[in-house]
């Protein structure tokens, strides 16, 4: 029993109905000294929410390359897999060559013969131009001995009528002539054959030509198709989708790789109507990436759509007709990223990000 006033006495003295709780004031000067010192980022965060107009509809998009062969044809080799990083002009796969190289060898031995022609040709043609020469010359001789003999005749002629000459000698002179101006009309007629002589041989010279040029034509496509058994990469970039396979039977226009080419990246942002009022192109953005927490891309506003989404959709609203009722519209903005390439933080096409676009007051 003389234990327990002692007892007692200790639940006197730590009874917690007896302990002291912080006063009204005190709370208040916690909370003020709080706010003080939470104040300038609260400032910030206000600051910067009335300049800035943000949205979470928006999402990165990216330049996409459909890759379909030029030519039909087996493929005998794919050199590049799945989500591969690929530099443009790299052979992504291979279509079997022999046909396309039939036709080279073929176009070019047509063109060979062609041309061999064409040798020919300048051949016969320089005789022809070396005969019609030579009958202008014979021409011009008769024509020269023609009029010797007509004006001997005239000469005897007159002789004749003045019997100082015979009738046989006047005869002679009379053949003479005749047989000059035969002579001449013979020379004249050859002019006229090697002039139509040399008129169909660069009357062939001409077609065979056009054949050369026809020749040279298929051959430079048949070189061209022997190239196109090599589809390559048209940009730097990423193979997102494959389709090629070995042993395939490729089609032009058959889609065989999608490339989604490198460093050709921007966001597209669907604003409501109610937020672009004071949105101008060229403003700086900051753009937030769902996929990497912590880490802001710079950009800027580099266009606005001409129109709303919903102006442009498959089935376009039509509000002179039925129950209209109004709801708020967006509108498409086009960003462009200024922040390099991060090897750390890439962007694809359809990441979800949270654009900032800096408005001003």
């Amino acid at each position: 029993m003389a234990d327990q006033p002692k007892e007692n006495n200790l639940k006197s003295k730590f009874n917690l109905s007896q302990v002291k709780r912080p006063t009204k004031k005190v709370f208040l000067i916690s909370l003020l000294i709080v706010l003080i010192i939470l104040s300038p980022f609260a400032y910030q965060k206000v600051v910067y929410s009335l300049t800035h107009q943000s949205t979470d509809d928006a999402y990165v998009e990216g330049t996409y390359i459909y890759i379909s062969p030029q030519i039909s044809g087996n493929i005998v080799a794919v050199k590049v897999e799945r989500y591969q990083q690929v530099k443009k002009g790299q052979v992504l796969a291979e279509v079997e060559t022999s046909d396309y190289t039939n036709a080279l060898n073929l176009n070019q031995a047509t063109l060979n013969k062609a041309q061999a022609t064409i040798n020919e040709i300048d051949s016969s043609e320089n005789q022809a131009e070396a005969a019609l020469q030579q009958a202008m010359d014979n021409y011009a001789s008769a024509k020269a001995q023609a009029e010797l003999a007509q004006k001997e005749k005239v000469r005897y002629e007159d002789l004749y009528k003045q019997d100082a000459v015979s009738a046989d000698v006047y005869d002679t002179y009379v053949t003479k002539e005749k047989t000059a101006v035969a002579a001449m009309q013979a020379a004249q007629k050859a002019i006229a054959q090697a002039q139509a002589a040399l008129e169909t041989i660069r009357a062939q010279k001409v077609t065979t030509l056009y054949s050369i040029k026809a020749a040279q034509a298929n051959l430079d496509q048949a070189l061209v198709n022997v190239k196109r058994t090599q589809i390559l990469a048209p940009e730097d970039g990423f193979i997102a989708k494959k389709y090629a396979e070995v042993g395939n039977y490729a089609v032009p226009g058959q889609t065989l790789f999608i490339l989604v080419k490198k460093n050709d990246l921007w966001v597209t942002a669907n604003y409501k109507e109610t937020q672009i009022d004071k949105m101008r192109v060229g403003q700086k953005v900051d753009i937030q990436v769902d996929a990497y927490p912590g880490v802001t891309f710079k950009g800027h506003v580099e266009s606005f759509q001409p129109g709303t989404g919903a102006v442009f959709s498959l089935l376009p609203p039509e509000n002179a007709t039925g129950n209209f009722v109004k709801v708020v519209q967006r509108v498409p903005v086009r960003i462009a990223i200024d922040s390099p390439y991060d090897s750390k933080h890439p962007l694809y096409p359809g990441l979800s990000v949270n654009p900032f676009v800096d408005t001003g007051f």
